[in-house]
Order: C-alpha cells, then sequence, then structure tokens
C-alpha cells in the first residue's frame, strides 16, 4: 500500500469546463482502481493525496506527471502505508473540494486519525493545512 502527496498548477488554458471533465473522470477512474485520497482544487493549483495498492499509485502517478492540463509537480510526500488513510473519510470515496465549506469536515477527520497515532498522518495533515490556509 502507497500514498503520493503532490501540488502542481493548472495549464494556462484551463478553465471551469475542463476542470468539470476532470472531475467526473478523476472520481470515476478512481473507484474503478480502488483509488482512495483527495483532490483540493484552489488558486489555480491541484493538491491531491492519492493511496492504493503500490502498482495502482505508481501508474497513476506517472499518468498525473505527463498530463498537460498542469505542470510544475511537485511531489510533496510517497510513503508505504499498512492500511489506507481515507477509507473511513467520505465512505471511501475519493473526495473532491473546490469550495471552503467542506476543507472543516477534512480538518474534523485528521484530527480523529491524528488522535489515533497514525505516523504518516501528521505529515499530510500539515502539509493540506499549508495548502488550505488553515494553521
Amino acid at each position: 500500500m502507497k500514498c503520493i502527496c503532490y501540488i502542481s498548477i493548472f495549464a494556462d488554458d484551463i478553465n471551469k469546463s475542463v476542470i468539470n471533465e476532470l472531475i467526473k473522470k478523476i472520481a470515476s477512474n478512481n473507484k474503478k482502481n480502488n483509488i482512495t485520497g483527495i483532490l483540493i482544487i484552489r488558486n489555480k493549483h491541484f493538491f491531491q493525496i492519492i493511496e492504493g495498492e503500490n502498482h495502482q499509485i505508481d501508474k497513476l502517478y506517472k499518468t498525473i506527471s505527463n498530463d498537460k492540463r498542469h505542470h510544475n509537480i511537485i511531489k510533496l510526500l510517497e510513503n508505504e502505508l499498512l492500511d489506507r488513510l481515507f477509507t473511513a473519510y467520505n465512505s471511501g470515496e475519493f473526495e473532491i473540494f473546490q469550495k471552503n465549506k467542506n476543507f472543516d469536515k477534512l480538518l474534523t477527520y485528521y484530527r480523529w486519525i491524528r488522535n489515533a497515532n497514525y505516523l504518516p498522518a501528521d505529515q499530510l495533515i500539515s502539509l493540506s493545512k499549508k495548502f488550505i490556509g488553515h494553521h
């Protein structure tokens, strides 16, 4: 089991309709491939945490890295996991955030996994909070 967290910048020609199509595709593909995690879309940036079987995550990250809809992709974290962090979150469905109202739900979940002393959680919580602007 593996987890990768990355940040990237939208390509210049990305508009709302491209984002909406991308969201549909991401949700469908991740469900089909048993990928859990989150995608936060904010200020022309993508921030994503993906987790799943090693070969699935490696394949997905390679696809993500070659996608021309974004650039300046920076891998912030790559960890082996004993268990998924996001199985209990959102009923195990991959969640995509575009609006601030859902961030509180995510931060509540992060507090829960931190209290469970799950080691990789602290790094992901810190990175996510920095991205969404919570301290």
